[in-house]
């Protein structure tokens, strides 16, 4: 009996001592394993190495590596999901989600890693990073590659792939000044937030905020600076110097006021660069100009009783004491050009806009009435500068365009901007379609296309592996996702 009492005393003793650990190690839970393919072990500075398999927690401070043919997706607390590569060795410093508090750092040891990144990095653009040897990765809600090559190992995938270096980023513009928020609606209609640097794109419709200026650069030299509260989109801009026919370029303009100067694509082919207003759609002849959208800038009513006297100082003094209805009476667009001339081109003709002159319309019907002297709503525009006057970095599209994919960190992002800091303090901001390369000694390049190693990298997404994926790996195998083994067809 005695005996039993000392095995038994023992055994709550192990179960007592185990307990605080347990509970420990669910407080510093970061994390779980979704899936591992192979082996995926996990270790903690000062405690032996464990294998890890779908279900298990994963703890702050904690290393995780995958073997030479094996990979593992992992599911962090703010929703991130990152599919560790074979050969990878990726630290989990930290992850703390309490609102105003959010912020993620990692570490990037070896190998790669593909990632769709969770709240953390769209509360706090910036507050999810990812250190390596040669550069920090701060990603602002995206969804990227990063990949840390040693020797000669992406050069010798990328001369397997016959394919190489296929299409160009299809970016056309980037943010060349910000003075308070921004943000980009695209195609599939999601929401992004713009900061210095980041990436446009054709269908984007980009909006300040109130009391926000934004400078929008072009590849052809075009400029747009956005006043507060402003709307325009971007339906067309294509720059193919060596193609001049097929250069063009068309904004729309919704909302607010913009200041825009026309570029290399005007030069080219001064038809095929246009901006569609409300009112009229303007022809450009080698310019510099600005728009203000009044009320709807299309009150049809108010195309009868416009006055241009009412442009004047004393016209402006007397429509303060008056009622509502008659500043409605103003609603329109201003047209003003300060370099060159626009042709406004309304319905039943158009009207030539000479240097120096402002006009108004109230309508797509209205003929456009020049004013006598430039009306208050042109002053200032709400302080937004002349685009032709700020100065654009020139690095703002650099490019390297190298032909062998020598060591160091490649990162590639499929959605969202990610900002590449190498150890030398150079900076490369990338957005949809774009990559780069930070080498050995710390400096990063934007590159012109994304390295074939990651544009047809076999690790599947994040995304991918669902339930059904997980089946299928396991009987086929990565090299199944080449084949057709993941259809399903009814006949």
């Amino acid at each position: 009996m005695d005996r039993y009492k000392h095995l038994l005393s023992g055994l709550l003793l192990a179960i007592g001592l185990a307990l605080p650990l347990n509970l420990q190690a669910a407080t510093d839970s970061v994390g779980e394993v979704g899936y591992a393919r192979g082996v995926l072990t996990g270790r903690i500075e000062g405690e032996p190495a464990r294998i890890l398999g779908r279900g298990e927690s994963l703890r702050a401070g904690e290393t995780l590596q995958t073997g030479s043919r094996s990979f593992a997706l992992i599911k962090l607390k703010d929703g991130t999901r990152m599919t560790l590569r074979p050969n990878t060795r990726f630290r989990i410093d930290s992850v703390e989600t309490e609102k105003g508090k959010e912020s993620a750092f990692m570490r990037l040891i070896r190998g790669g890693f593909r990632a769709i990144t969770g709240f953390i990095s769209k509360r706090k653009p910036g507050a999810f990073k990812v250190s390596t040897s040669v550069a920090t990765i701060g990603i602002r809600g995206t969804d990227f590659d990063a990949r840390l090559c040693e020797g000669e190992e992406c050069e010798q995938e990328n001369a397997a792939l016959a394919r190489k270096g296929e299409d160009e980023s299809r970016v056309i513009g980037r943010v060349a000044l910000l003075r308070g928020k921004a943000s980009a609606v695209d195609g599939e209609d999601k929401t992004r937030p713009l900061s210095t640097g980041a990436a446009v794109y054709e269908s984007d419709r980009l909006q300040t905020g109130i009391q926000s200026i934004a400078v929008i650069a072009f590849n052809d030299e075009s400029r747009v600076t956005m006043s507060p509260n402003s709307i325009f989109r971007i339906e067309q801009h294509r720059y193919r110097p060596d193609s001049p026919k097929e250069s063009n370029a068309f904004l729309r303009f919704v909302r607010g006021g913009l200041r825009l100067v026309s570029g290399l694509i005007g030069k080219l082919n001064r038809r095929s660069w246009r901006v569609g207003t409300p009112t009229a759609t303007i022809g450009i002849r080698g310019t510099g100009f600005d728009l203000v959208c009044d009320g709807d800038c299309v009150d049809a009513q108010a195309a009868n009783r416009f006055d241009p006297w009412r442009e004047t100082l004393a016209g402006q003094l007397l429509s303060t004491f008056l009622p509502p209805a008659y500043a409605q009476q103003r609603s329109g667009m201003y047209a003003r050009v300060w370099k060159g001339s626009i042709e406004l081109q309304y319905e039943g003709g158009s009207q030539i806009l000479e240097q120096g002159q402002t006009a108004f319309m109230t309508s797509p019907r209205s003929v456009p009435r020049l004013l006598p002297q430039l009306p208050k709503r042109l002053r200032g525009m709400g302080g937004a500068p002349r685009p032709d006057k700020v100065v654009i970095k020139r690095d703002l599209f650099a490019k390297a365009d190298i032909s062998r994919m020598g060591p160091g960190l490649y990162v590639n992002v499929r959605k969202g901007d990610v900002q590449v800091r190498g150890k030398d303090g150079s900076l490369a901001l990338l957005g949809r379609g774009e990559a780069s390369r930070t080498g050995l000694d710390g400096k990063t390049l934007r590159l012109a296309f994304v390295p074939p190693f990651q544009k047809f990298d076999d690790t599947p997404m994040p995304d991918e592996l669902t339930p059904r994926m997980r089946r299928m790996l396991e009987l086929f195998g990565v090299k199944g996702r080449k084949k057709k083994a993941f259809q399903c067809r009814l006949r």
